[in-house]
C-alpha cells in the first residue's frame, strides 16, 4: 500500500510540475506606445509547496531506509529526486519570471525617461518660437508706432504750414 501511495505521490508530483501557464501581459502608455511585455508561466506548485515536497519525499526515503524495505526504499529514491527536479524546475521559474518583470520595469522606465526628454525638449523648442513671436511682434509695435508718430508728426506740420499760408 505504502508503495502505491509513494508511486502515485511521485506521479502526481511529476505531472503537477510539467503543467505551465504561460501568459503575456502587455503594458502600454496613453499613447498606446507599448512599454513592456511581461511573459509569466503560472505552475500548479509555489517554491514553498515544492520545498516541502522535497522534506516529505526525504522523510520517506529516511523511513523506507529505516524499516529496510528496499522496494519502498527504491520507490522514495525516485519520488525524492522528482521532488528535487520539481524543486529547482520552480525556483529556476521563479528566477525566470523575476528577471521578466525586471525587464519590463527597466524598459518602462527606459520609455518614460526618453518621452520625458522628448517633451522637455519640446516646451524648450515652443518657450523658443513664442519667444521669437513675441519680440517679432513688439518690433512690429515698434515700427508701426514710429510710423504712426512720424505720421502724426507729417500732418501736424501740414496743418501748421496750411494755416500759416492762409
Amino acid at each position: 500500500m505504502k508503495k502505491i501511495l509513494l508511486t502515485a505521490s511521485a506521479a502526481g508530483l511529476f505531472l503537477a510540475t510539467s503543467c505551465t501557464k504561460k501568459e503575456e501581459t502587455v503594458v502600454t502608455d496613453a499613447n498606446k506606445d507599448t512599454l513592456a511585455v511581461v511573459t509569466t508561466e503560472t505552475k500548479p506548485l509555489t517554491e514553498v509547496e515544492a520545498k516541502a515536497a522535497v522534506d516529505k519525499a526525504q522523510a520517506d526515503l529516511d523511513a523506507a531506509i529505516k524499516k529496510g524495505d528496499k522496494d519502498a526504499e527504491a520507490t522514495a529514491r525516485k519520488a525524492l529526486a522528482d521532488a528535487n527536479t520539481a524543486w529547482e524546475k520552480t525556483k529556476a521559474a521563479v528566477g525566470t519570471a523575476t528577471q521578466d518583470v525586471k525587464e519590463g520595469v527597466d524598459n518602462a522606465v527606459d520609455k518614460t525617461k526618453t518621452a520625458a526628454e522628448n517633451a522637455k525638449q519640446d516646451m524648450k523648442d515652443a518657450a523658443q518660437d513664442t519667444k521669437e513671436a513675441i519680440n517679432k511682434t513688439t518690433q512690429d509695435a515698434k515700427t508701426a508706432s514710429k510710423k504712426a508718430a512720424d505720421d502724426t508728426k507729417e500732418a501736424y506740420n501740414n496743418t501748421l504750414e496750411k494755416m500759416k499760408a492762409k
